[in-house]
Protein backbone atom coordinates (compact mmCIF):
# COMPACT_ATOMS: atom_id res chain seq x y z
CA UNK A 1 0.00 0.00 0.00
CA UNK A 2 1.22 3.52 -1.01
CA UNK A 3 1.32 5.75 2.05
CA UNK A 4 0.53 8.65 -0.09
CA UNK A 5 -2.25 7.19 -2.51
CA UNK A 6 -3.33 6.59 0.81
CA UNK A 7 -3.39 9.87 2.51
CA UNK A 8 -4.65 11.81 -0.41
CA UNK A 9 -7.60 8.95 -1.03
CA UNK A 10 -8.45 9.88 2.73
CA UNK A 11 -7.83 14.02 2.20
CA UNK A 12 -10.04 13.89 -0.96
CA UNK A 13 -12.56 12.09 0.94
CA UNK A 14 -12.98 14.13 4.18
CA UNK A 15 -12.95 17.01 1.47
CA UNK A 16 -15.78 16.27 -0.65
CA UNK A 17 -17.56 15.12 2.47
CA UNK A 18 -17.18 18.54 3.95
CA UNK A 19 -18.62 20.02 0.38
CA UNK A 20 -21.38 18.29 0.43
CA UNK A 21 -22.38 18.88 4.13
CA UNK A 22 -22.30 22.58 3.09
CA UNK A 23 -23.84 22.08 -0.16
CA UNK A 24 -26.75 20.70 1.72
CA UNK A 25 -27.28 23.63 3.32
CA UNK A 26 -28.75 25.23 0.22
CA UNK A 27 -32.25 24.14 -1.91
CA UNK A 28 -31.99 21.11 -3.99
CA UNK A 29 -34.61 21.93 -6.21
CA UNK A 30 -35.75 19.56 -8.69
CA UNK A 31 -34.94 18.66 -12.14
CA UNK A 32 -36.79 21.00 -14.19
CA UNK A 33 -34.99 23.74 -11.89
CA UNK A 34 -32.06 22.91 -10.03
CA UNK A 35 -31.69 24.99 -7.40
CA UNK A 36 -27.95 26.21 -5.75
CA UNK A 37 -27.38 23.04 -4.01
CA UNK A 38 -27.81 20.28 -6.81
CA UNK A 39 -24.32 20.31 -8.48
CA UNK A 40 -22.34 20.60 -5.44
CA UNK A 41 -23.87 17.33 -4.03
CA UNK A 42 -23.79 15.84 -7.37
CA UNK A 43 -20.05 16.60 -8.05
CA UNK A 44 -19.25 15.77 -4.23
CA UNK A 45 -20.98 12.62 -4.42
CA UNK A 46 -18.87 11.85 -6.95
CA UNK A 47 -15.60 12.91 -5.44
CA UNK A 48 -16.57 11.11 -2.35
CA UNK A 49 -16.79 8.04 -4.51
CA UNK A 50 -14.05 8.16 -6.61
CA UNK A 51 -11.66 9.03 -3.62
CA UNK A 52 -13.16 5.75 -1.71
CA UNK A 53 -12.83 3.38 -4.64
CA UNK A 54 -9.35 5.28 -4.88
CA UNK A 55 -8.84 4.54 -1.28
CA UNK A 56 -9.49 0.94 -1.40
CA UNK A 57 -7.06 0.43 -4.05
CA UNK A 58 -4.54 2.18 -2.98
CA UNK A 59 -4.74 -0.51 0.07
CA UNK A 60 -5.34 -3.66 -1.86
CA UNK A 61 -1.96 -2.10 -4.23
CA UNK A 62 1.55 -2.34 -2.46
CA UNK A 63 3.69 0.38 -2.84
CA UNK A 64 5.57 1.55 -5.80
CA UNK A 65 9.16 0.74 -6.13
CA UNK A 66 10.02 3.22 -8.67
CA UNK A 67 11.19 6.96 -8.18
CA UNK A 68 8.73 9.60 -9.12
CA UNK A 69 10.36 11.45 -12.07
CA UNK A 70 9.06 14.76 -11.26
CA UNK A 71 10.69 17.48 -14.13
CA UNK A 72 8.16 15.66 -16.35
CA UNK A 73 5.42 15.86 -14.53
CA UNK A 74 5.69 19.59 -13.56
CA UNK A 75 6.50 20.46 -16.81
CA UNK A 76 2.40 18.76 -17.93
CA UNK A 77 1.03 20.53 -14.49
CA UNK A 78 2.59 23.76 -15.54
CA UNK A 79 0.99 23.62 -19.29
CA UNK A 80 -2.25 22.58 -18.16
CA UNK A 81 -2.16 25.61 -15.78
CA UNK A 82 -1.06 27.71 -18.57
CA UNK A 83 -3.48 26.73 -21.10
CA UNK A 84 -6.25 27.33 -18.32
CA UNK A 85 -4.95 31.00 -17.81
CA UNK A 86 -4.49 31.49 -21.57
CA UNK A 87 -7.76 29.99 -22.12
CA UNK A 88 -9.77 32.53 -19.35
CA UNK A 89 -7.44 35.69 -21.18
CA UNK A 90 -8.13 34.79 -25.13
CA UNK A 91 -11.48 34.12 -24.17
CA UNK A 92 -13.13 37.37 -24.94
CA UNK A 93 -10.07 38.26 -27.74
CA UNK A 94 -10.71 35.18 -29.62
CA UNK A 95 -14.55 34.31 -28.67
CA UNK A 96 -15.91 31.10 -27.25
CA UNK A 97 -15.45 28.94 -30.32
CA UNK A 98 -12.00 29.70 -31.46
CA UNK A 99 -10.57 29.69 -28.10
CA UNK A 100 -12.19 26.30 -27.15
CA UNK A 101 -10.85 24.66 -30.33
CA UNK A 102 -6.93 26.02 -29.51
CA UNK A 103 -7.40 24.64 -26.41
CA UNK A 104 -8.61 21.58 -26.84
CA UNK A 105 -6.27 20.98 -29.94
CA UNK A 106 -3.46 22.25 -27.42
CA UNK A 107 -4.12 19.78 -24.65
CA UNK A 108 -4.84 17.06 -26.62
CA UNK A 109 -1.65 17.25 -28.89
CA UNK A 110 0.09 17.38 -25.73
CA UNK A 111 -1.40 13.87 -24.59
CA UNK A 112 -1.70 12.51 -28.15
CA UNK A 113 2.45 13.72 -29.41
CA UNK A 114 2.43 11.38 -32.51
CA UNK A 115 -0.45 12.23 -34.83
CA UNK A 116 -2.51 15.30 -35.49
CA UNK A 117 -5.90 13.13 -36.34
CA UNK A 118 -6.63 12.35 -32.72
CA UNK A 119 -6.12 15.72 -31.44
CA UNK A 120 -7.73 17.58 -34.06
CA UNK A 121 -10.36 15.54 -34.40
CA UNK A 122 -11.46 15.78 -30.84
CA UNK A 123 -10.74 19.20 -30.75
CA UNK A 124 -13.36 19.64 -33.34
CA UNK A 125 -15.69 17.46 -31.35
CA UNK A 126 -14.93 19.07 -28.32
CA UNK A 127 -15.65 22.45 -29.76
CA UNK A 128 -19.27 21.14 -31.45
CA UNK A 129 -20.37 19.49 -28.52
CA UNK A 130 -19.87 22.27 -26.26
CA UNK A 131 -21.41 24.51 -28.67
CA UNK A 132 -24.68 22.52 -29.73
CA UNK A 133 -25.21 21.49 -25.86
CA UNK A 134 -24.45 25.39 -24.52
CA UNK A 135 -25.46 27.75 -27.41
CA UNK A 136 -27.93 26.09 -28.78
CA UNK A 137 -29.72 23.25 -26.22
CA UNK A 138 -28.88 25.49 -23.35
CA UNK A 139 -28.92 29.00 -24.97
CA UNK A 140 -26.12 30.22 -22.95
CA UNK A 141 -24.57 33.37 -24.10
CA UNK A 142 -20.95 33.20 -25.14
CA UNK A 143 -18.29 35.99 -26.10
CA UNK A 144 -17.96 36.18 -29.76
CA UNK A 145 -14.78 37.77 -29.91
CA UNK A 146 -13.65 38.94 -33.32
CA UNK A 147 -14.63 36.26 -35.57
CA UNK A 148 -18.15 36.87 -34.61
CA UNK A 149 -18.91 33.24 -33.56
Amino acid sequence: MSRWNTISAVILLVFSFCVGLKASTFPLGDLKRVGPGFFPIVLSSLMGLLSLLFLITSCMKRADQGRIHWPKQWFGIGAVLFSLFAYGFLLKILGFSLTTFLFSLGLLKYGYPGKWVIPFGGAVATTFFTLLIFRYWLGTPFPTGWIGY
